[in-house]
Protein backbone atom coordinates (compact mmCIF):
# COMPACT_ATOMS: atom_id res chain seq x y z
CA UNK A 1 0.00 0.00 0.00
CA UNK A 2 2.81 2.17 1.03
CA UNK A 3 4.15 1.57 -2.55
CA UNK A 4 0.85 2.20 -4.45
CA UNK A 5 0.58 5.78 -2.39
CA UNK A 6 4.45 6.85 -3.45
CA UNK A 7 3.33 6.09 -6.99
CA UNK A 8 0.10 8.11 -6.88
CA UNK A 9 1.77 11.06 -4.88
CA UNK A 10 4.58 11.20 -7.94
CA UNK A 11 2.03 10.93 -10.54
CA UNK A 12 -0.08 13.51 -8.81
CA UNK A 13 3.03 15.66 -8.57
CA UNK A 14 4.39 15.52 -12.13
CA UNK A 15 0.22 16.02 -13.72
CA UNK A 16 -0.26 18.97 -10.74
CA UNK A 17 3.62 20.45 -12.39
CA UNK A 18 2.69 19.82 -16.35
CA UNK A 19 -0.84 21.97 -14.65
CA UNK A 20 1.36 24.95 -13.53
CA UNK A 21 3.65 24.97 -15.94
CA UNK A 22 0.44 25.11 -18.47
CA UNK A 23 -0.17 28.25 -16.03
CA UNK A 24 3.14 30.25 -16.73
CA UNK A 25 3.36 29.15 -12.70
CA UNK A 26 7.13 28.22 -13.88
CA UNK A 27 8.36 27.99 -9.97
CA UNK A 28 5.81 26.04 -8.60
CA UNK A 29 6.13 23.52 -11.37
CA UNK A 30 10.09 23.40 -10.63
CA UNK A 31 9.43 22.49 -7.40
CA UNK A 32 6.48 19.75 -7.86
CA UNK A 33 8.73 18.31 -10.97
CA UNK A 34 12.26 17.86 -8.02
CA UNK A 35 9.83 16.48 -5.41
CA UNK A 36 8.53 14.09 -7.74
CA UNK A 37 12.11 13.23 -9.42
CA UNK A 38 13.54 12.94 -5.74
CA UNK A 39 10.65 10.75 -4.68
CA UNK A 40 11.11 8.41 -7.83
CA UNK A 41 14.63 8.04 -7.45
CA UNK A 42 13.48 6.63 -4.08
CA UNK A 43 10.96 4.49 -4.85
CA UNK A 44 13.64 2.94 -7.76
CA UNK A 45 10.26 3.93 -10.43
CA UNK A 46 12.50 4.44 -13.46
CA UNK A 47 9.31 5.26 -15.45
CA UNK A 48 8.79 7.93 -12.95
CA UNK A 49 12.27 9.06 -13.16
CA UNK A 50 12.38 9.75 -16.57
CA UNK A 51 8.85 11.58 -16.76
CA UNK A 52 10.13 13.74 -13.77
CA UNK A 53 13.20 14.43 -15.89
CA UNK A 54 12.15 15.72 -19.41
CA UNK A 55 9.89 17.76 -17.00
CA UNK A 56 12.89 19.46 -15.59
CA UNK A 57 14.89 19.72 -18.39
CA UNK A 58 12.13 21.93 -19.80
CA UNK A 59 11.57 23.75 -16.46
CA UNK A 60 15.25 24.49 -15.86
CA UNK A 61 17.60 26.83 -17.73
CA UNK A 62 21.08 26.45 -19.64
CA UNK A 63 23.10 24.28 -18.11
CA UNK A 64 21.25 22.31 -15.45
CA UNK A 65 18.54 21.71 -18.06
CA UNK A 66 20.91 20.42 -19.72
CA UNK A 67 22.65 18.42 -16.94
CA UNK A 68 18.72 16.61 -16.43
CA UNK A 69 18.83 16.05 -20.40
CA UNK A 70 21.56 14.22 -20.67
CA UNK A 71 20.78 12.44 -17.46
CA UNK A 72 17.21 11.25 -18.87
CA UNK A 73 19.08 10.35 -22.33
CA UNK A 74 21.38 7.90 -19.87
CA UNK A 75 18.74 6.47 -18.28
CA UNK A 76 16.60 5.94 -21.28
CA UNK A 77 19.69 4.15 -23.21
CA UNK A 78 20.37 1.74 -20.30
CA UNK A 79 16.91 0.93 -20.12
CA UNK A 80 16.59 0.54 -23.33
CA UNK A 81 19.95 -1.67 -23.36
CA UNK A 82 18.07 -3.89 -20.42
CA UNK A 83 15.63 -4.02 -22.07
CA UNK A 84 17.29 -5.50 -25.33
CA UNK A 85 19.35 -7.79 -22.89
CA UNK A 86 16.20 -9.51 -22.11
CA UNK A 87 14.90 -9.95 -25.34
CA UNK A 88 18.05 -11.57 -26.51
CA UNK A 89 18.04 -14.00 -23.80
CA UNK A 90 14.20 -14.88 -24.17
CA UNK A 91 15.09 -15.03 -27.87
CA UNK A 92 18.17 -17.58 -27.34
CA UNK A 93 15.79 -19.63 -24.66
CA UNK A 94 13.00 -19.51 -27.74
CA UNK A 95 15.72 -20.34 -30.15
CA UNK A 96 16.79 -23.81 -27.96
CA UNK A 97 13.48 -24.65 -27.90
CA UNK A 98 12.53 -24.25 -31.35
CA UNK A 99 15.69 -26.32 -32.21
CA UNK A 100 14.88 -29.07 -29.90
CA UNK A 101 11.26 -28.89 -30.90
CA UNK A 102 12.76 -29.52 -34.72
CA UNK A 103 14.81 -32.22 -33.68
CA UNK A 104 11.81 -33.86 -32.47
CA UNK A 105 10.04 -32.88 -35.92
CA UNK A 106 12.83 -34.37 -37.98
CA UNK A 107 12.95 -37.52 -36.15
CA UNK A 108 8.88 -37.97 -36.51
CA UNK A 109 9.22 -37.19 -39.95
CA UNK A 110 12.01 -39.25 -40.74
CA UNK A 111 10.03 -42.58 -38.92
CA UNK A 112 7.26 -41.38 -41.31
CA UNK A 113 9.71 -41.73 -44.22
CA UNK A 114 10.55 -44.84 -43.19
CA UNK A 115 6.97 -46.09 -42.93
CA UNK A 116 6.17 -44.31 -46.19
CA UNK A 117 8.45 -45.88 -48.34
CA UNK A 118 7.30 -49.40 -47.20
CA UNK A 119 3.56 -48.47 -47.84
CA UNK A 120 5.10 -46.99 -51.03
CA UNK A 121 6.43 -50.22 -52.33
CA UNK A 122 3.45 -52.01 -51.21
CA UNK A 123 1.48 -49.71 -53.60
CA UNK A 124 3.73 -49.81 -56.35
CA UNK A 125 4.15 -53.64 -56.61
CA UNK A 126 0.12 -53.40 -55.98
CA UNK A 127 -0.20 -50.69 -59.20
CA UNK A 128 2.27 -52.43 -61.57
CA UNK A 129 -0.03 -54.40 -63.02
CA UNK A 130 -2.18 -51.34 -63.83
CA UNK A 131 0.46 -49.54 -65.31
CA UNK A 132 1.17 -51.47 -67.36
CA UNK A 133 -2.22 -52.69 -68.38
CA UNK A 134 -2.61 -48.17 -68.66
CA UNK A 135 0.66 -47.75 -70.89
CA UNK A 136 -0.62 -48.98 -74.24
CA UNK A 137 -4.23 -46.26 -73.86
CA UNK A 138 -2.27 -43.69 -72.57
CA UNK A 139 0.31 -44.04 -76.02
CA UNK A 140 -2.51 -43.79 -77.66
CA UNK A 141 -4.08 -40.93 -75.68
CA UNK A 142 -0.65 -39.23 -76.33
CA UNK A 143 -1.05 -39.73 -80.46
CA UNK A 144 -4.15 -37.94 -80.33
CA UNK A 145 -3.19 -35.43 -78.25
CA UNK A 146 -0.02 -34.57 -80.56
CA UNK A 147 -2.28 -35.12 -83.73
CA UNK A 148 -4.27 -32.04 -82.74
CA UNK A 149 -1.52 -30.04 -81.64
CA UNK A 150 0.23 -30.78 -85.41
CA UNK A 151 -3.08 -29.72 -86.76
CA UNK A 152 -4.20 -26.31 -83.96
CA UNK A 153 -0.76 -24.97 -85.37
CA UNK A 154 -1.05 -25.70 -88.84
CA UNK A 155 -4.03 -23.57 -88.49
CA UNK A 156 -2.80 -21.08 -86.90
CA UNK A 157 0.17 -20.91 -89.73
CA UNK A 158 -2.18 -20.57 -92.44
CA UNK A 159 -3.98 -17.96 -90.33
CA UNK A 160 -0.93 -16.37 -89.96
CA UNK A 161 0.19 -16.79 -93.90
CA UNK A 162 -3.16 -14.88 -94.50
CA UNK A 163 -3.05 -11.81 -92.52
CA UNK A 164 0.09 -11.30 -94.33
CA UNK A 165 -0.99 -11.42 -97.42
CA UNK A 166 -4.23 -9.19 -96.56
CA UNK A 167 -1.93 -6.73 -94.55
CA UNK A 168 0.37 -6.82 -98.07
CA UNK A 169 -3.01 -6.09 -100.52
CA UNK A 170 -3.66 -3.30 -97.53
CA UNK A 171 -0.27 -1.83 -97.73
CA UNK A 172 -0.11 -2.05 -102.08
CA UNK A 173 -3.48 0.13 -101.92
CA UNK A 174 -2.63 2.37 -99.74
CA UNK A 175 0.72 2.87 -101.75
CA UNK A 176 -1.32 3.26 -105.23
CA UNK A 177 -4.16 5.12 -103.63
CA UNK A 178 -1.13 7.84 -102.03
CA UNK A 179 0.48 7.56 -105.78
CA UNK A 180 -2.99 8.37 -107.32
CA UNK A 181 -3.85 10.88 -105.13
CA UNK A 182 -0.24 12.86 -104.35
CA UNK A 183 0.98 12.33 -108.09
CA UNK A 184 -1.51 11.80 -110.60
CA UNK A 185 -4.46 13.76 -109.69
CA UNK A 186 -2.22 16.89 -108.70
CA UNK A 187 -1.08 16.71 -112.75
CA UNK A 188 -4.54 16.42 -113.72
CA UNK A 189 -5.73 19.02 -111.31
CA UNK A 190 -3.01 21.77 -112.72
CA UNK A 191 -2.93 20.31 -116.36
CA UNK A 192 -7.28 20.91 -116.17
CA UNK A 193 -6.60 24.53 -114.71
CA UNK A 194 -4.34 25.14 -117.36
CA UNK A 195 -6.97 23.96 -120.28
CA UNK A 196 -9.46 26.01 -118.83
CA UNK A 197 -7.76 28.96 -118.85
CA UNK A 198 -7.19 28.25 -122.71
CA UNK A 199 -10.29 26.78 -123.41
CA UNK A 200 -11.72 30.15 -124.99
CA UNK A 201 -8.48 31.34 -126.84
CA UNK A 202 -7.84 30.38 -129.85
CA UNK A 203 -4.30 32.32 -130.79
CA UNK A 204 -1.65 29.69 -132.10
CA UNK A 205 0.20 30.23 -128.49
CA UNK A 206 -2.71 28.73 -127.30
CA UNK A 207 -2.69 26.11 -129.62
CA UNK A 208 0.07 24.90 -128.64
CA UNK A 209 -0.45 25.45 -125.31
CA UNK A 210 -3.37 23.07 -125.72
CA UNK A 211 -1.19 20.31 -127.28
CA UNK A 212 1.71 20.97 -124.80
CA UNK A 213 -1.01 19.97 -122.03
CA UNK A 214 -2.92 17.22 -124.35
CA UNK A 215 1.19 15.16 -124.14
CA UNK A 216 0.93 16.17 -120.30
CA UNK A 217 -2.58 14.08 -120.75
CA UNK A 218 -0.74 11.22 -122.30
CA UNK A 219 1.88 11.24 -120.14
CA UNK A 220 0.01 11.15 -116.96
CA UNK A 221 -2.11 8.10 -118.75
CA UNK A 222 1.13 6.50 -119.16
CA UNK A 223 2.13 6.57 -115.59
CA UNK A 224 -1.49 5.76 -114.68
CA UNK A 225 -0.69 2.68 -116.73
CA UNK A 226 2.36 1.85 -114.75
CA UNK A 227 0.86 2.15 -111.45
CA UNK A 228 -1.65 -0.27 -112.86
CA UNK A 229 0.86 -2.77 -113.61
CA UNK A 230 2.83 -2.18 -110.28
CA UNK A 231 5.72 -1.06 -112.26
CA UNK A 232 8.50 0.73 -109.78
CA UNK A 233 8.27 3.98 -111.51
CA UNK A 234 12.04 5.51 -111.44
CA UNK A 235 12.10 9.31 -113.06
CA UNK A 236 15.21 10.13 -111.25
CA UNK A 237 17.54 7.76 -113.58
CA UNK A 238 17.36 10.15 -117.17
CA UNK A 239 18.40 13.55 -115.16
CA UNK A 240 19.72 15.06 -111.64
CA UNK A 241 17.16 15.11 -108.61
CA UNK A 242 17.32 18.75 -108.12
CA UNK A 243 16.67 20.10 -111.79
CA UNK A 244 13.75 17.99 -111.23
CA UNK A 245 12.32 19.16 -108.49
CA UNK A 246 13.05 23.20 -110.06
CA UNK A 247 11.01 21.96 -112.88
CA UNK A 248 8.34 20.60 -110.93
CA UNK A 249 8.00 23.95 -108.74
CA UNK A 250 8.04 25.94 -111.91
CA UNK A 251 5.59 24.45 -113.76
CA UNK A 252 3.40 24.13 -110.09
CA UNK A 253 3.71 27.98 -109.54
CA UNK A 254 3.14 29.18 -112.75
CA UNK A 255 -0.06 27.17 -112.79
CA UNK A 256 -1.39 28.44 -109.62
CA UNK A 257 0.05 31.87 -110.28
CA UNK A 258 2.46 32.35 -107.35
CA UNK A 259 5.85 33.73 -106.48
CA UNK A 260 8.32 31.09 -105.08
CA UNK A 261 11.83 31.64 -103.97
CA UNK A 262 14.22 28.33 -104.09
CA UNK A 263 17.11 27.25 -102.08
CA UNK A 264 18.77 24.74 -102.62
CA UNK A 265 22.03 22.98 -100.27
CA UNK A 266 24.60 22.10 -103.03
CA UNK A 267 26.18 19.58 -100.26
CA UNK A 268 23.59 17.46 -100.97
CA UNK A 269 24.90 14.17 -103.19
CA UNK A 270 21.53 13.13 -104.43
CA UNK A 271 22.81 10.36 -106.15
CA UNK A 272 24.01 8.95 -102.62
CA UNK A 273 20.37 9.75 -101.84
CA UNK A 274 18.04 6.45 -102.24
CA UNK A 275 15.42 6.69 -104.89
CA UNK A 276 12.41 5.71 -102.61
CA UNK A 277 13.55 8.82 -100.92
CA UNK A 278 13.67 11.36 -103.92
CA UNK A 279 10.45 9.91 -105.05
CA UNK A 280 8.37 10.52 -101.52
CA UNK A 281 10.34 13.99 -101.47
CA UNK A 282 9.13 14.66 -104.87
CA UNK A 283 6.02 13.80 -103.75
CA UNK A 284 5.42 15.35 -100.84
CA UNK A 285 6.74 18.72 -102.34
CA UNK A 286 3.94 17.96 -104.54
CA UNK A 287 1.25 17.49 -102.78
CA UNK A 288 2.08 20.82 -100.58
CA UNK A 289 2.10 22.91 -103.42
CA UNK A 290 -1.34 21.83 -104.10
CA UNK A 291 -2.42 22.27 -101.28
CA UNK A 292 -1.25 25.70 -100.48
CA UNK A 293 -3.19 26.83 -104.01
CA UNK A 294 -6.51 24.87 -103.01
CA UNK A 295 -6.66 25.91 -99.48
CA UNK A 296 -4.14 28.53 -98.59
CA UNK A 297 -4.88 31.87 -100.76
CA UNK A 298 -0.92 32.31 -100.84
CA UNK A 299 0.93 34.64 -103.27
CA UNK A 300 4.52 33.88 -102.04
CA UNK A 301 5.99 30.44 -101.13
CA UNK A 302 9.37 29.63 -100.43
CA UNK A 303 10.98 26.24 -100.47
CA UNK A 304 14.31 24.93 -99.41
CA UNK A 305 15.98 22.14 -98.81
CA UNK A 306 19.68 21.77 -96.39
CA UNK A 307 22.39 19.21 -95.05
CA UNK A 308 22.79 19.04 -91.81
CA UNK A 309 24.20 16.02 -90.06
CA UNK A 310 23.54 13.60 -92.72
CA UNK A 311 19.97 14.77 -92.03
CA UNK A 312 18.47 16.73 -95.04
CA UNK A 313 16.69 19.55 -93.51
CA UNK A 314 12.86 20.48 -96.32
CA UNK A 315 11.05 23.09 -95.32
CA UNK A 316 8.27 24.71 -97.86
CA UNK A 317 6.78 28.65 -96.12
CA UNK A 318 3.34 29.98 -97.41
CA UNK A 319 2.25 33.62 -96.81
CA UNK A 320 -1.44 31.92 -97.11
CA UNK A 321 -4.42 32.33 -95.22
CA UNK A 322 -3.13 29.49 -92.01
CA UNK A 323 -4.93 26.64 -90.44
CA UNK A 324 -5.63 24.80 -87.04
CA UNK A 325 -3.40 22.44 -87.85
CA UNK A 326 -5.13 19.45 -85.27
CA UNK A 327 -8.24 19.61 -87.15
CA UNK A 328 -6.13 19.93 -90.25
CA UNK A 329 -4.27 16.93 -89.79
CA UNK A 330 -7.06 14.93 -90.19
CA UNK A 331 -7.42 15.50 -93.90
CA UNK A 332 -5.81 12.94 -96.48
CA UNK A 333 -3.03 15.05 -97.78
CA UNK A 334 -1.19 15.50 -94.51
CA UNK A 335 -1.72 12.27 -93.44
CA UNK A 336 -0.38 11.36 -97.14
CA UNK A 337 3.02 13.27 -95.90
CA UNK A 338 2.72 12.37 -92.56
CA UNK A 339 2.52 8.72 -94.06
CA UNK A 340 5.51 9.08 -96.49
CA UNK A 341 7.95 10.74 -94.20
CA UNK A 342 7.63 7.97 -91.73
CA UNK A 343 8.32 5.14 -94.30
CA UNK A 344 12.05 6.79 -94.93
CA UNK A 345 12.09 7.26 -91.44
CA UNK A 346 11.97 10.88 -91.23
CA UNK A 347 9.43 13.56 -89.46
CA UNK A 348 7.03 16.14 -90.32
CA UNK A 349 6.17 19.11 -88.39
CA UNK A 350 3.67 21.71 -89.08
CA UNK A 351 3.79 25.35 -87.67
CA UNK A 352 0.56 27.57 -88.76
CA UNK A 353 -0.95 30.80 -87.39
CA UNK A 354 -4.37 32.39 -89.15
CA UNK A 355 -3.67 35.09 -91.69
CA UNK A 356 0.23 34.97 -91.30
CA UNK A 357 1.43 31.32 -93.03
CA UNK A 358 2.14 28.10 -92.38
CA UNK A 359 5.49 26.09 -92.54
CA UNK A 360 6.19 22.86 -92.93
CA UNK A 361 9.68 21.05 -91.64
CA UNK A 362 10.49 17.73 -92.86
CA UNK A 363 13.60 15.98 -91.53
CA UNK A 364 14.87 12.52 -92.99
CA UNK A 365 18.25 10.72 -92.43
CA UNK A 366 20.31 10.01 -95.12
CA UNK A 367 22.80 7.40 -93.29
Amino acid sequence: DSIQYTFGLITVMNDMSEFYSALGKKDSALVLSKKAYKLAKEANSNEKVLKSLIALSKLEEGALGKKYLEEYIRLNDSLLENERAIRNKFARVRFEVDKIEADNEKLTKERLLFLSIAIGLFLSATLLYIVITQRSKNRKLKFIQQQQETNEEIYNLMLAQQDKVEEGRTQEKKRISQELHDGILGRLFGTRFSLDSLNTANTDEAIKKRSQYINELKTIEAEIRKISHDLNSDFISGSSFIDIIKTLIETQTKVYQLDYTFKEDHDINWEDVPNKTKIHIYRMLQETMQNIYKHANANHIKISFQLKNNVILVAIEDDGSGFNVNKARKGIGLKNIDSRVRDVGGKAEVFSKIDIGTIIKITIPID
